[in-house]
């Protein structure tokens, strides 16, 4: 049965590459994160979802649900700071380089958009772990329903008790924002906040939104379901907290009273700062070029389709010629070197004139900007890289050296019509051009 030796083996390689990708993951961590399961445990956990991460780039039929689930297992396993998501990203924005050293744009492409759906997993995981303190506001409405009925010392004390001993803000309002009973962490954050809680400095209502407008949409709403398990949520991106500008979301219920007494409003919030950082980051990588730093193909197609929205756009692909045998004669790292290069002396070139992204392993793409035409652009590029560019490559005797190499690139373009708005049939439309150009320029 020769014929199932290469599937094995590549199983085993595959093994051992998820392993080391889960090493390089939890070096990148482990003086910020807490352990909360065995290090062989956590280290299997996170191999297992790496592999599934390998499996997923090289899959016949592409499925983006490993993604998700990575996200949703570092939240699991406790890494809920930004530092921690990013590096994971970068790991899985790497797997096309480590499975080979020539990777595929299909291979990048499936990568882009499996830190896409890590993102959102993440981001959601550790919004339903934020939350999981939800508890808190359905217990604090039960108290403060007996405590408005009953009026009873026991059920205050209940409520005193549970807000003494919260790990986050908690406040009970009336409906014009006056606060009943709060946390010793509600308290100091009014007190840091003292500025925002209006005239007479005790409208709790200040500090659940930025816009006032939308807490009285928020709150209308809530007086109008019946279910008194209904939440809704709100942030305020400017509180002051120890010190520092924080960002503040918010949930929040709305108990009636069976008596007639006026309904309260209960709150719970939680400082969501680091992760609208992490988002950010994790934004940013979804859409740029981890070599380059330029905007990948996922901004392209969302460039394309917001410009086009406006009229015809014109569009240039680049491809390096001859980049695979500077590459295989410098090494893959004066490869890099001059991929960035490359990148830094367009950009320079192209400034005004269009926008630069990187779609592949040496191909470029460039979204002309009105009222340049892409033939213009076809002759920036030709003429900036008509200069040698320095590269440091090993030398003979094992030290590294400045390298002049010279690059030319061959363009294709074409432009946005009625029938042309999507990144991939804008590629289809200047392919020709390309290979005629690349053809040419052989001669």
């Amino acid at each position: 049965m020769p014929e199932s030796v290469p599937p094995l083996s590549g199983l085993v390689q595959r093994g051992h590459i998820a392993e080391h990708l889960a090493d390089e993951f939890i070096n990148a961590v482990i003086d910020h994160v807490y352990l909360p399961i065995a290090a062989s445990e956590y280290r299997a956990a996170l191999t297992e979802g790496f592999e599934r991460i390998l499996d997923a780039v090289e899959a016949e039929e592409f499925a983006v649900d490993a993604g998700r689930e990575l996200g949703e297992l570092l939240v699991a396993l406790q890494v809920t700071k930004p530092l921690g998501a990013t590096a994971c990203a970068r790991i899985v924005a790497a797997v096309p380089d480590v499975l080979s050293p020539e990777p595929s744009d299909r291979s990048r492409r499936r990568a882009a958009q499996l830190i896409a759906e890590f993102t959102g997993g993440y981001a959601s995981a550790l919004t339903d772990r934020i939350f999981e303190g939800q508890a808190l506001v359905y217990g604090a409405a039960d108290l403060a329903r007996r405590s408005a009925e009953e009026g009873a010392r026991q059920a205050q004390a209940r409520t005193r008790i549970m807000f003494e001993h919260a790990g986050s803000p908690i406040f009970i309002a009336d409906e014009e924002g006056r606060v009943l009973e709060a946390s010793p962490m509600m308290t100091a954050l009014m007190e840091s906040n003292r500025a925002l809680l209006g005239p007479d400095g005790d409208d709790v209502r200040r500090l659940l939104a930025d816009d006032p407008r939308e807490v009285a949409r928020t709150l209308d709403e809530l007086s109008e379901l019946d279910d008194e398990s209904a939440t809704r949520f709100l942030e305020h991106g400017t509180l002051i907290s120890d010190g520092d500008i924080s960002v503040g979301r918010w949930a929040l219920s709305r108990v009636r009273s069976h008596d007639g007494r006026p309904a309260l409003i209960v709150g719970v919030g939680h400082d969501v700062t680091e992760l609208r950082v992490m988002h950010a980051k994790l934004d940013h990588l979804a859409h740029h070029d981890p070599l380059t730093g330029i905007p990948n193909r996922r901004s392209l197609e969302a460039a394309v389709a917001q410009a086009v929205r406006t009229g015809p756009v014109g569009f240039c692909l680049v491809d390096l010629d001859d980049f695979k045998s500077i590459n295989d004669r410098l090494g893959h790292a004066a490869g890099d070197q001059l991929l960035i290069a490359v990148t830094r002396r367009l950009q320079s070139a192209l400034a005004g004139k269009g926008a630069l992204y990187r779609v592949g392993g040496d191909e470029f793409a460039v979204l002309v900007l009105p009222p340049f035409h892409a033939r213009d652009a076809v002759e920036v590029v030709q003429r900036t890289l008509a200069r040698p560019l320095d590269v440091q490559a090993s030398g003979p005797r094992g030290d590294y050296v400045t390298v002049p190499v010279r690059i030319g690139a061959s363009v294709g373009v074409t432009a946005s019509s009625p029938e042309r708005t999507t990144v991939e049939v804008l590629i289809a439309a200047a392919d020709p051009g390309l290979y005629r150009s690349k053809d040419a320029r052989r001669s």
